[in-house]
């Protein structure tokens, strides 16, 4: 197999169409987003087949849909048969293009320049649905093609996508729809802890700002892989190349602790709305993370990494906690076999009152985009609304029976597999190749919940976590000058990110942060508080 920097996979399969209706059986659950290091391009492939005979009697012939989207790298799309098999069912022709998932908003943002647009484009998004700063810009640009006359008149993708995602992903700009939401499950984000340095120092994990502060320092300075080194630290962080700092990117677990939600749409301890740089927790979270800093006890390049490379470091005993959901430990088994022996996930941390918030948005992993004035409108919409049937979902996160397992219970998520399936499996699909992760909330299996005991330890950490946390739904903030500071004060909005590195680096002491903010970000930046404010209270939320 050659490896290139673009996925290919070209597969032509025809069969009789089915039709939306037949697919909406069973339900089952998993989301692998964020939990899988993803560094190394995969291959490059294409290959077709001819249609059958028995396709041109009263069958339309499969149509060609070219998709770019976010795929593992561990994926390879060549004569891929879940992909096929996809094919058979949607009658469609699926030609993926996946650059390197690292790259891929890089890759995405050329793509979208280049005046040569595939039938459907995946958006991730910085607010995880999709309908980001990049999306309003491509939809204002005339990229887009408006998508409202034409969505109820498929069944699956008004059943399975709730109001409130849709309404979470119209435009701030016109409140029209260009983006598909991907379903998701509900990731209750915390944090992944490596619990074998844990046992050795003969500590718990941490519940609190205290507990963690401790765990840190002890994995930084206490040798917890006993190589007799100082070279271990207690926390890392990465982020996604979005336009924002590492340390708002899921960063719910530590955030937590200083009341500060890494969201819009939450109240400040005061019960009022604010912009994030005025809330009571902002200056202290900083404050924490310079302290972190100074003593060394957070990753040096924790202000750098890149989405995934945190998760690197973990699996290379280097740091010993990074941000990760429900999924994140037996996600991360494709990359560190055992991990599930190896780390914990627990739930956010409490604040001085004893409460750990849980800040849940609706649940979505991005979104797909259709090009303005494509021919292909239609067949996207249908092969989307076949993507959020119950038998797409079980396909792309299970594989094809008897290939990737033996048996599935939908109603334990139990799958049986054996070795050789579980391997073959993660060359075939992932949680990143389903068109809806979710279906009705709910996905098909538990990633790499192959035996009874992974399963066992998964929901054991999962309930231990609910039960620690108070779960505060977040309505979907369409606020436009808020969501568009990016665009309206570019070199603002990237000054105050610099001015906030340069604070939690030392360069800068609290008191000339404080100025800036009081100077220029707040002033810059009243008009867009206001609106926000506004629309949160009109909510009555």
């Amino acid at each position: 197999m050659r490896n290139k920097r673009i996925n290919r996979a070209s597969l032509l399969v025809s069969a009789m169409l089915m039709s939306s209706a037949l697919a909406a059986c069973s339900s089952g659950n998993n989301n692998d987003a964020g939990s899988s290091s993803e560094a190394a391009p995969s291959g490059s492939a294409a290959a077709s087949s001819s249609a059958p005979a028995s396709a041109s009697a009263g069958q339309k012939d499969p149509v060609t849909i070219k998709m770019f989207n976010r795929v593992n790298a561990d994926v390879v799309l060549d004569n891929n048969p879940v992909v096929a098999e996809a094919g058979k069912l949607a009658n469609v022709k699926l030609e993926i293009e996946a650059p390197p998932i690292n790259n891929y908003v890089d890759k995405l943002q050329v793509v979208m320049a280049s005046g040569d647009l595939p039938d459907v484009i995946y958006n991730w998004g910085t607010a995880g649905n999709g309908a980001d700063a990049n999306m309003e810009k491509w939809a204002q640009n005339g990229l887009l093609e408006p998508l409202d006359d034409k969505i109820a008149n498929y069944p699956n993708l008004m059943k399975n996508i709730t109001p409130d995602m849709w309404n979470a992903v119209k435009s701030v700009n016109d409140g029209k729809t260009y983006i598909i939401p991907r379903t998701n499950v509900v990731n209750h984000w915390g944090y992944m802890i490596n619990q074998q340095w844990l046992d050795k120092l003969g500590l718990k994990a941490p519940t609190n700002l205290e507990e963690f502060t401790n765990v840190v320092r002890a994995f930084a300075k206490n040798d917890p892989d006993g190589n007799g080194k100082a070279d271990t630290y207690g926390l890392s962080l990465s982020g996604p190349d979005l336009g924002r700092n590492t340390i708002w990117n899921a960063t719910n677990f530590l955030a937590a602790a200083f009341d500060l939600p890494v969201v819009d749409g939450v109240k400040d301890t005061d019960g009022q709305y604010k912009i994030r740089e005025k809330m009571s927790g902002y200056i202290p979270y900083l404050t924490y993370l310079k302290q972190l800093n100074d003593e060394k006890l957070i990753d040096p390049e924790f202000l750098i990494n890149k989405i995934y490379v945190d998760t690197e470091k973990l699996n290379q005993y280097k740091v010993g906690i990074v941000y990760g959901h429900q999924s994140a430990v037996l996600g991360n088994i494709s990359k560190l076999p055992d991990s599930e022996k190896i780390f914990s996930y627990h739930g956010v941390l409490k604040d001085e009152k004893g409460v750990a918030s849980d800040w849940v948005t609706p649940a979505m992993w991005g979104g797909w985009m259709i090009p303005k004035g494509s021919k292909k409108v239609d067949d996207v919409l249908k092969f989307l609304d076949w993507g959020n049937t119950a038998e797409a979902n079980t396909l792309f996160q299970l594989g094809v029976k008897g290939l990737t397992y033996d048996s599935y219970d939908p109603a334990t998520k139990a799958v049986v597999r054996t070795a050789d399936q579980t391997t073959k499996l993660g060359t075939l699909t992932s949680s990143y190749m389903t068109p809806a992760n979710a279906i009705n909330g709910d996905g098909a299996s538990i990633v790499n919940a192959d035996t009874p005991e992974r399963l066992a330890i998964y929901k054991k950490q999962l309930d231990d976590a609910l039960a620690q946390m108070t779960v505060v739904n977040v309505p979907a903030v369409r606020s436009p000058k808020i969501l568009n500071l990016n665009g309206t004060i570019p070199d603002l909005v990237k000054k105050k990110d610099d001015k906030e590195i340069a604070y939690i680096t030392g360069s800068i002491d609290e008191q000339q942060f404080k100025d800036f903010l009081e100077k220029e970000w707040y002033p810059a930046t009243a008009d867009a508080e206001k609106e926000y404010v506004d629309f949160m209270n009109s909510l009555g939320k």
